[in-house]
């Protein structure tokens, strides 16, 4: 329907009905220089909140994608420590006289890899759990007497029960 065939009616009141109509909307309408205005004003803040939406993601994806990669070589830098504390506490228990198949420059390295393997976790109390299980860990091993076994596991299952979850729920 035109709006311009206001004469082409049958009814007077649809006449003056359809004048009335068409002077309100052409009242409304728009220059074309202000119609590409508001185009381009939407347009910019469309895309600046896509970039804002992007930036965000991207930021998202870095940290887990570092998270990810910190708890993977932690859970590493710890599976091989306890592997070779495991080696010298057998060495220690056996008393053979031959070397020491985890001298203490060794072990030092190793903790040193560990702990900064372990500064990198930006979760507060998985970074703790580790920490508490090196410590404990590092005194069992070295046979000091007053560590158990059955407590060393517990600490060690548990921190990578808990590791684990966090690899799993960045992972998803």
């Amino acid at each position: 329907m035109q709006i311009q065939t206001c004469g082409q009616l049958d009814s007077k009141d649809l006449i003056q009905l359809c004048d009335f109509v068409r002077e309100d909307i052409s009242s409304l309408s728009l220059t074309p220089w202000t119609t590409a205005f508001l185009g381009l004003l939407t347009g910019l803040a469309i895309t600046w909140v896509t970039v804002l939406g992007n930036r965000r993601a991207q930021r998202a994806e870095r940290r887990n994608t570092a998270q990810l990669a910190a708890l993977i070589a932690v859970q590493d830098v710890a599976l091989k420590l306890r592997s070779r504390w495991t080696e010298h506490l057998d060495y220690l228990q056996s008393g053979s006289a031959g070397p020491d198949p985890f001298p203490a420059l060794a072990q030092a390295a190793l903790q040193g890899q560990f702990r900064t393997a372990a500064s990198r976790i930006e979760n507060n109390e998985l970074r703790e759990d580790y920490v508490r299980w090196e410590k404990y860990a590092e005194l069992f091993f070295n046979n000091s007497g007053r560590q158990q076994g059955y407590a060393e596991q517990k600490l060690w299952d548990g921190v990578l029960e808990r590791s684990g979850k966090n690899i799993r729920w960045i992972d998803a």
